[in-house]
């Protein structure tokens, strides 16, 4: 039965224990209304809540979906936590596409302070697997879908799809479709809908081997990223890390290490190109430096050490409406309109007065579907390093926050299609529009 197999798996990678809460997160698809209705049924004593997090993305559907959930948690007597947030509109403030603006959006209104249970399966990490390796990766990517990141625990990832529709016809539970899934517009539908049939005529067992290929790869991969930290560790000095151990090591050790230190002092979104360019650094003259996203790595000598640039705090300014606002330290923030909103790159915001532009003080909380959150823990899950946090600029409408540039906005500030606003954005003082 699936219920055994999940709790087998459960207890396998400790993911819950006898008494436990979780809150599963409810889409009102095939896979969440079976994980919702499995936990209920395992024999663990479990606490059993939801979250349903709207993304508007799907008009009238998202908000089926959304009536759908409270629906059935109100028939199987469970508490539901519902959000939601113009995910297109997060997309165009964050600098990021809709996919990942949309996973961003909803795991921040999940909170990281419960266990927080996702229908994923095996399924999902075949695909998972199948995009990293067409699109290139290290052994992380290969890795595929973990059991358990932080807070949030996958019960079904040993189950694939069909058992999962299976259990629902079995048990006859209800659930909703979402019509983009069946399009074969993205590279993971394309998968789902052409590659991974012809691979399960190939092997009927192909999503439950590529699941012990990519616990078998996580094995190695937790290995060689504890291998790297005693490497550091090894290279660690007074003002930095030496050269020496570093350019000694195996390769893999080597770049594991670079990425490590580089993290740990504030630097973000690294790829392979800056990995091998910090690698070259080992190798340069004995005075050499290279700017990186969030950080500066030197070689002084036979010393590697790192300075994050400090941002210059923003005095308290008005931002004209239609206007433009000099910061202290050359950049500009340019507010057009006001004019239709229609999905562009920048900030969009509706506004009677000018905006209050300053910097993050103590005690600042921006209002977020369901609640508030600090904006000191917004600029922490950012991962934006502390010395720049300052510059980051937060606008200010009659006391209430309305947007902390490239973190996020208050909904109520948010347009709704065709309503009229105004577009911002930040540029740098060479002129480039910077997103954050």
């Amino acid at each position: 039965m699936l219920t055994d197999k999940v709790l087998d798996w459960c207890r396998a990678q400790r993911l819950l224990a006898p008494g436990d809460a979780v809150t599963v997160a409810l889409s009102g698809g095939a896979d969440s209304v079976a994980l919702l209705h499995v936990l209920l049924h395992l024999p663990l004593s479990l606490t059993v809540s939801a979250v349903h997090f709207n993304h508007h993305l799907r008009g009238a559907e998202s908000d089926r979906d959304e009536t759908f959930c409270r629906d059935l948690c109100a028939t199987w007597n469970v508490p539901l936590r519902c959000g939601g947030a113009d995910v297109s509109a997060l997309a165009q403030l964050w600098g990021t596409g809709v996919e990942t603006a949309a996973r961003k959006a909803r795991y921040d209104f999940f909170g990281s302070s419960e266990t927080i249970a996702t229908a994923h399966h095996s399924d999902d990490n075949l695909e998972t697997l199948l995009l990293h390796l067409i699109r290139g990766s290290a052994l992380r990517g290969l890795g595929g879908i973990p059991p358990r990141r932080g807070n949030i625990i996958r019960p079904l990832l040993c189950t694939n799809r069909q058992e999962i529709l299976d259990y629902l016809t079995e048990h006859h539970l209800p659930h909703v479709e979402d019509g983009t899934n069946a399009v074969p517009l993205c590279g993971r539908n394309r998968l789902r809908l052409d590659v991974i049939p012809a691979l399960y005529r190939e092997n009927p067992s192909v999503s439950r081997a590529a699941l012990s290929t990519s616990l078998l790869l996580r094995e190695d991969e937790a290995l060689l990223e504890d291998l790297a930290h005693r490497l550091l560790e090894t290279a660690a000095a007074a003002d930095g890390w030496q050269v020496a151990p570093l350019e000694e090591a195996p390769r893999p050790l080597r770049l594991r290490a670079l990425r490590q230190l580089l993290e740990e002092t504030g630097a973000r979104d690294l790829s392979l190109r800056h990995l091998e360019a910090a690698e070259a650094l080992l190798t340069a003259g004995p005075s050499s430096s290279l700017d990186l996203p969030g950080v500066t790595l030197r070689r002084q000598y036979g010393l590697l050490c790192t300075t994050v640039p400090v941002s210059v705090p923003l005095a308290p300014a008005p931002l004209p409406l239609g206007g433009v606002l000099p910061l202290p330290d050359g950049r500009t923030l340019h507010c057009d309109g006001p004019h239709p909103y229609v999905p562009a790159p920048g900030l969009h915001l509706v506004l009677d007065t000018p905006p209050l532009v300053r910097s993050r003080r103590s005690g600042d909380r921006l209002h977020r579907s369901g609640g508030t959150k600090s904006v000191k823990a917004l600029l922490i899950d950012k991962k934006i390093p502390a010395p720049l946090r300052d510059g980051i600029p937060v606008l200010e409408v009659d006391g209430r926050i309305a947007a902390v540039w490239g973190v996020g906005a208050d909904p109520a500030f948010l347009p709704r299609p065709g309503q009229r606003c105004y577009t911002i954005n930040l540029y740098t003082k060479e002129g480039e529009v910077q997103i954050l």
